[in-house]
């Protein structure tokens, strides 16, 4: 996994109506009184719009949903193309076409867009995993096959949302103490100890060679996955699902030329996704090979 280029600042940046921070430790009665009334007024007008945004998420329209949908999309897009940290809402509602106060009637702030983004993406892939736990009929290696190649495809079908969570945030997150970062990290925890289980019961049900540990397998299978996100691009050839079967067929059988034999390819199996887990979870299609 590629460590974090640079240290992220995850505070929330400056509602709209704050006073200049150029401002603060300047002494003077009328200074200070007026640094009070700017701060009420913000706090009054933030409030304000936070009730309207609350209200508006309850009542659940179709057109202030989509909206939403329309700010996430852009919010992940410019987070990829400048950086989270070099990302501001003023930024995110100038791509939009909408001022900067009417982006706070559909968001708090771009933590809040960026936590969206990814939320729904984990759950799925959570969700998935445990999918494929339950299966009985499915060996450990197929397990980590399909959680294997239903990842790309969820990044492909998510793009930029998850590489930028890969690319900027997922070292910060483990050091953040706000909740979403904490049920974040206990999430990830579950999912990487789903995945450390389908490789030990590989290596023990004589799939997968036992002298290297299941921990070190699992930065090696995976790491391929989470590096794509410094150059992967929908529709720039391949497709994610092709990329992610390459990566098993590097993985599980090497790169030396097979010259006892033909050289081996993708079978019908390879390539199909469990028909089972077809209907329950609709982003992972089948291929025909």
């Amino acid at each position: 996994m590629p460590a974090a280029n640079h240290r992220v600042d995850l505070r929330p940046e400056h509602h709209e109506g704050e006073y200049p921070p150029g401002l603060v430790g300047f002494q003077g009665p009328l200074v200070a009184s007026t640094l009070v009334a700017r701060q009420s007024y913000s706090v009054k007008r933030t409030s304000k719009i936070s009730r309207r945004r609350r209200t508006a998420q309850s009542d659940g329209s179709a057109d202030y949903a989509a909206q939403r949908v329309e700010l996430l999309r852009i919010a992940a897009k410019l987070f990829k193309e400048k950086g989270f940290q070099s990302t501001t809402l003023a930024d995110i509602a100038q791509e939009a076409g909408l001022d900067r106060a009417s982006v706070y009637y559909y968001v708090g702030s771009k933590e809040e867009l960026f936590h969206e983004s990814v939320q729904g993406v984990v759950d799925d892939s959570i969700t998935l995993a445990k999918k494929l736990l339950s299966d009985e009929k499915l060996s450990s290696l197929e397990r980590l096959h399909w959680i294997y190649i239903a990842l790309m495809v969820s990044y492909e079908e998510n793009y930029p949302a998850t590489f930028v969570y890969i690319q900027e945030q997922m070292h910060e997150v483990a050091v953040e103490e706000t909740a979403w970062a904490q049920g974040m990290m206990k999430k990830m925890r579950a999912f990487d100890q789903i995945l450390l289980g389908f490789i030990r019961g590989a290596i023990e049900e004589g799939d997968l060679r036992a002298d290297v540990s299941p921990r070190l397998v699992e930065n090696a299978l995976f790491g391929m996955l989470n590096w794509t996100h410094r150059w992967f691009v929908p529709g720039g050839g391949m497709t994610g699902q092709q990329i992610a079967e390459t990566f098993w067929a590097i993985f599980t059988r090497g790169m030396l030329k097979d010259t006892s034999n033909s050289p081996q390819k993708l079978t019908e199996a390879d390539l199909r996704l469990p028909r089972t887990l077809k209907n329950s979870v609709s982003r992972v299609d089948s291929a025909d090979g």
